[in-house]
């Protein structure tokens, strides 16, 4: 196989790098022109695109360079419908910075219920309430367990439960459906179609990942096909979900080799090499994926990003597999059309206002009824707000 050719790699963004990591940020005929960054709010989606982005990239400690797992993929229907692929810690931030309508994000899928990818599934539902999902609530597909209390609907009765007070505290000046916490939960040993409405069709399929309970995803519309692997050792079931049309992008996760996991997180290499070879997939195995799947475009996931690091990445991924490959980083944003795929990072404001959208009706504020102590408690303000 070709080796990749290091000084061609971008830099990572956290390092001042401007493009997606990879010598081949375009695959096929772009039916229009691309900038070479994508600038968010600036640049429409398109009928009948798909476009994926990247809101986390890393693994469980979530840094200012890569938020927790997450991806979001916006549809090019009448809809515009947004469907989020788990919701890992930072991932809210790296939305909130595309300037979408935060009333739209209300369809989560979970892959599988470790935190780094359902933190900020709380955040979604208390605090995205308060920032303009006023008027409906969050449904979470995702999978049972071995037994009920390893399943997502057990997962989100404990997130409901958890925001009582956060919920009860907000109930007077926000719509009944903004409280809403639906789970739809689904056997997770079959692969399956979860989702089907507005033209997309979401397909779960099993995974090898910790513990039995663990998901990838297929989505398609309009003649496009995404997967998304999850966590998982390299499996049959995504390759069998693969079949049957042409993948246009395959986002799968990788770690790196042992020795290099050891030297970054200061452990013992067997340590290492139990957390590659029990949950997760090396870059060659990544590359046999590919090889086995042959999608127009490949990119790697939860993974990692470090200017040094990702060249071995490659390096080691090229000894089986020479397709267009992206690295992945927080941002990383693919336009999928039936002409191209095309992968570039996304230029966001870092203090971005919220875009709550259009809500079907505002509700009526309903201050709630104050506890007796609370007036010999506070500090009157009369004097200081008559000051001119």
């Amino acid at each position: 196989m070709p080796a990749e050719d290091r000084s061609a790699l971008p830099m990572p963004a956290f390092a001042g790098g401007t493009r997606a990591i990879t010598t081949s940020p375009v695959v096929g005929t772009p039916p229009r022109e691309y900038p070479e960054m994508f600038a968010a709010g600036g640049e429409a989606l398109e009928d009948g695109e798909l476009r994926v982005t990247v809101l986390g990239s890393g693994n469980p400690w979530v840094t200012r360079a890569q938020s927790c797992g997450s991806i979001l993929v916006e549809v090019g229907n009448p809809q515009r419908d947004l469907l989020v692929f788990d919701l890992g810690s930072g991932s809210l931030a790296n939305f909130a910075g595309l300037q979408l309508p935060v009333n739209a994000l209300d369809k989560v899928f979970i892959t599988h219920l470790h935190a780094d990818h359902t933190s900020d599934l709380i955040t979604l539902f208390g605090s995205y309430r308060k920032s303009g999902r006023v008027d409906r609530g969050v449904r979470v597909w995702g999978p049972s367990g071995s037994e009920p209390r390893f399943g997502t609907a057990h997962f989100v009765d404990g997130i409901r439960e958890a925001c009582r007070w956060d919920s009860e505290s907000t109930r007077s000046i926000h719509g009944e459906e903004s409280f809403e916490l639906v789970a739809e939960e689904f056997d997770f040993s079959r692969t399956q179609a979860v989702y089907d409405a507005n033209g997309v069709t979401v397909t779960a399929f099993p995974v090898i990942h910790a513990l039995s309970g663990a998901v990838g995803y297929r989505i398609d519309f309009d003649g496009l096909t995404v997967v998304h692997s999850g966590d998982t050792r390299p499996g049959w079931p995504l390759v069998r979900a693969c079949e049957g049309t042409t993948v246009d992008l395959l986002i799968h996760e990788c770690f790196p080799p042992a020795e290099v996991i050891a030297a970054s997180m200061d452990m013992p290499i067997e340590r290492a090499s139990v957390i590659l070879n029990q949950a997760h997939t090396s870059p060659r195995g990544a590359g046999k994926v590919f090889d086995l799947v042959r999608p127009r475009m490949a990119a790697l996931w939860h993974t990692v990003v470090t200017p040094a690091g990702t060249p071995l990445i490659f390096e080691d991924l090229r000894k089986v597999y020479a397709g267009p490959v992206v690295q992945t980083q927080d941002l990383t944003v693919f336009n999928v059309t039936a002409e191209a795929v095309v992968a570039r990072q996304a230029q966001v404001e870092p203090q971005p206002r919220p875009v709550p959208g259009t809500p079907k009706a505002q509700p009526e504020a309903r201050p709630p009824a104050q506890p007796d102590w609370w007036a010999d408690a506070l500090i009157p303000l009369d004097d200081v707000l008559a000051l001119p």
